[in-house]
This record gives C-alpha cells, structure tokens and sequence, in this order.
C-alpha cells in the first residue's frame, strides 16, 4: 500500500508540474514575443532564459525525470543570481546622488527595487497597457523610442537604479512604509529648497521623478518623488498622509521651502486639495503637468502656478484648460507644449525648460 500510495504521489507530481510548466509557457513566450520588437536590458535577457530553462524542465516532468529536476534547479538558481547580482550592485551606488529611502523612518532601499530594470518593466508595461487599450495609437506612437532614451541618459549617471514599481504592485505603498525616489543635487552645501513631485495614474517611476529632477538640480534643491498606491490618488486619506510625511521629511532636513508638483492624476489631486495646501507651512509655489481641471481653489491658494500642458493631450484637452488658466489669473503660468499626455518622457528637454524658467522667476529669494 505505501509503494502504491508513493507511486501515486509521484505522478500527481508529475503532472502537477506539467500542468505549472503549461500555465508558466503563455505568459514566457508572450514576453519573448514582445522582446524581439521591444529594447530590452541584458538582464531582461537573461531573466527570459533562465524562466525558459525553468519552463522546459516542468514540461519534461512526467517523461524526463532527471532532467527535469536539473533543468529546473538550474532555470531556479539563474533566476536568483541574477537578482543577487542586481541588488549587490545597486547597493553599491550608496552614495549616488539618485537613490531611493523608505519613509516616513527614512530607511533604505528595499531589495526588491533592484530585482527588475525600470525600463524593461515600463516599456513592456506600456506595450501591454496598449494592447488592452489603455492608451491610443498616437499615445503609444513612439513611446517605446522615448522611454528607451530616457533610460539611456539616466545610466549615463547612474548604472542600475531602484525602482518603486514592484512594490507598488505588490501593495506596499503605505503611510507607515512608502518609497521615495530621492534626487540629490550636486553641491557641496545643505539645500534650503526642495520640490516635492507626485506621480500619476499606473504609479511612481524613477526615470519620471528623475527627467523631473534635471531642472530642479540647476537651483541647488533636491526632488523627492513619493509613492502611493498604483492609481495615484492622493486625495485618499492614505495619499494625504503620504504627502504630509513627505513634507515632514524635507523639513527634518532643514529645507526652509518646498514646491509641490504633479503629473496627471497627481496634478488632478493637488488641484482637489488646494485649499489644504493654501495654508502649508514652507509650500511656496505648485505646478501641474496634464492634470487640472478647477481654476477657482488654485487661485484662492495664493500661490505662484505652473500650468504645463500638451497640445495633443486627449485625457486632459488644451482648450479647457486654457480657460482654467484664464480663470486663475496673474499667479499662474501657463506653458504649451506640442506632445500628448505623455509629454514627461517624450518630450523632456521642453518640459524641464518649462520648470526651469517658472523656478528662476520664483525663487524666494528674489
């Protein structure tokens, strides 16, 4: 009875990971797919292969035991190799002026940021996103191209990069534990302003906060990027106390004033809670990048506004926003820029030309 009672567990095993192997194979041959048209990173690359050896080994299970078990330790210990090696260099670049802390006790970097590039997870994820129709055909036109750009001139700085997007989507964007992506400028003294930069719908990026960081850098200030959940909506009582730990920490710093600033959902969330920031200890100026849609709250603020908008834009339209402008009235700036919504990292150069600009006419200190 025991030989029997093994003997079945042996080919429910068997077939269990055949079954395993089958389910694994869609996703792995959809991504390898994707990556003969997509650019992808080498450890992109490599993760691919080791998941393919992995594949192979469960799908030989019930016919090749040996070398199923073999193909399947191999795929398994590549797999975290890769990992390893990606974390203990990412951990090299401590003292990089790009990093990322956990706050609000203002720890480390959580190991998991390093474990997948950026890039690799954006680009594919947007391809995705795509063919879902999460986003049009003139949104998607060239996005890969710009992306990848982007990407290439980070690494010029800063080779492997920690990235928020995994623990996002594992839910571990919290007030009690959120990430944030931290830009140091290159100076040799404390900065005195910061700008606080709160990302969109789909979450926190990296390479966002960083394109967003170039012009702020200029002045000697630092950028932090913090995270909240996946849809960006900061209004939620989470977000709130998300931006406010955030705020907390460049004060703990020393930074006598902050900006405030948002993409898409962020920017829409800003413009929802307005009238909280009007009253904001050290908040001396916002700015609001493809996402606003009430000129009125803004304007009771009393605060200087940027307004950055693209012509092409279909989720948030040019012409209501103009009037947004309108209605607000001398505080605001308002700048135009031939993209769609996705202008951050199609069109960078113009956008942190926008930021740079609005920074030097309203500096404190002037």
């Amino acid at each position: 009875m025991i030989v029997i009672a093994t003997y079945n567990q042996t080919i429910v095993y068997k077939y269990l990971s055949f079954g395993v192997g089958i389910v694994l194979a869609i996703p792995i041959l959809g991504l390898i797919a994707l990556a003969v048209t997509l650019p992808i990173t080498i450890s992109g690359v490599e993760y691919l292969l080791a998941s393919s050896v992995i594949v192979a080994g469960l799908l030989l299970a019930p016919w090749k035991s040996r070398q199923h078990r073999i193909l399947t330790a191999i795929g398994v210990f590549v797999l975290i190799l890769i990992a390893t090696v990606r974390i203990i260099l990412g951990e090299q670049n401590s003292t990089s002026n790009l990093k990322m802390v956990t706050l609000p006790q203002g720890g480390g970097t959580r190991w998991v940021s390093y474990v997948i590039d950026e890039q690799d997870s954006l680009i594919f994820g947007e391809t995705l996103f795509h063919f879902i129709g999460g986003s049009s055909a003139s949104e998607h036109e060239s996005i890969t191209q710009s992306i990848y750009k982007d990407y290439a001139d980070m690494r010029q700085a800063q080779r492997i990069v920690p990235s928020p997007i995994i623990n996002t989507y594992l839910g571990l964007q919290r007030p009690g534990a959120f990430d944030a992506v931290l830009v140091e400028p290159e100076v040799n003294r404390q900065p005195e302003i910061g700008v606080v930069f709160l990302h969109g719908y789909m979450g926190n990026v990296t390479a966002q906060c960083w394109e967003i960081a170039q012009p702020v850098s200029h002045f000697g200030a630092v950028t932090i990027c913090p995270s909240t959940e996946w849809s960006g909506e900061w209004w939620q009582p989470e977000g709130q106390e998300i931006i406010q730990a955030t705020f907390d920490y460049l004060r703990g710093r020393g930074i006598k004033n902050f900006y405030l600033g948002g993409f898409s959902n962020g920017g829409f969330s800003i413009n929802r809670l307005a009238s909280q920031f009007g009253n904001e200890d050290n908040l001396i100026g916002l700015f609001l990048i493809d996402g606003i849609y009430d000129g009125a709250s803004l304007r009771e603020t009393g605060l200087p506004i940027l307004i950055i908008q693209g012509t092409q834009d279909e989720r948030v339209p040019a012409a209501g926003v103009r009037q947004i402008y309108e209605t607000i009235g001398a505080s605001a700036t308002y700048i135009e820029i031939d993209s769609d919504h996705f202008l951050i990292m199609k069109q960078p150069d113009e956008v942190q030309i926008a930021i740079q600009t609005w920074l030097e006419n309203h500096q404190p200190y002037r």
